[in-house]
């Protein structure tokens, strides 16, 4: 079984009344101000348990230069995810960080400070990164690459995690774009979905469950529910 996860890149709101529309949410430490880590455990308290905390490390981190103000980010985003028990732990490199050997080095060593049991570990790059080459370097260092799987062709795995990019002044996604997104999910055994633009975010919800439940499956069929509890079967995996 497999589960279909959908949230937005930053809290709307109050997080109760949020934990009724989407299964998921992005926060992110040192770069926006986040409660204490007593209220955060509370936090983890007033959602089901299967609501899914993932906590974006901060932009500092994401340059890839060691130091002290690396060391503190990422201990601060550590301390942050373990009060949420946090499943998901994700790294965005910005352009300038280039796929040269060094950051490759960098970006491996950041990743061995991340727990690995029980945290789905993501990096998601942005700039002169070739496909390939981001696929090569998730897997060298043993993380899940994060692509938007409505242009682009995720990786293989029982695990997607995608970001909806909004483009230009429209946030809006084509029902072609939406077919092609549930095509790419329906193998997995979890998948992450974040949505730019809170507008866009309910409908891409619903249209998704909607595309999942037609779509037919090779091996069992598919099946979605609510926010908190939302499956899917999945098919044959890609390892």
């Amino acid at each position: 079984m497999a589960r279909l996860l959908v949230g937005l890149p930053t809290l709307q709101g109050d997080l109760s009344k949020y934990a009724t529309r989407f299964d998921m949410v992005e926060l992110r430490p040192v770069d926006v101000a986040l409660p204490k880590p007593s209220t955060l455990r509370k936090w983890r308290k007033a959602v089901p348990p299967s609501f899914v905390f993932s906590v974006v490390l901060p932009r500092v981190v994401g340059e890839l230069t060691p130091g002290p103000a690396l060391d503190e980010a990422v201990t601060i985003t550590l301390e942050v995810a373990a009060a949420l028990e946090a499943r998901c732990v994700l790294l965005q490199t910005p352009a300038t960080v280039r796929p040269t050997a060094a950051n490759k080095k960098r970006l491996a060593a950041v990743f061995e400070r991340i727990p690995h049991e029980g945290t789905v570990r993501c990096w998601e790059p942005s700039g002169l990164w070739e496909r390939e080459e981001v696929l090569a370097t998730a897997r060298a260092v043993g993380v899940l690459p994060v692509f938007d799987a409505a242009r682009e062709q995720p990786g293989g795995g029982p695990i997607l995690y995608t970001r909806l990019r909004a483009l230009g002044k429209s946030t809006a996604l084509g029902a072609a774009a939406l077919e092609r997104v549930a095509e790419r999910l329906r193998r997995r055994r979890e998948a992450f979905v974040i949505v730019e633009g809170p507008g866009e975010a309910s409908r891409i919800r619903q249209a998704l469950t909607h595309e999942l439940a037609r779509l037919p499956a090779r091996s069992s069929g598919v099946t979605v529910v609510r926010p908190g509890t939302s499956t899917l079967v999945a098919e044959d995996e890609e390892q």
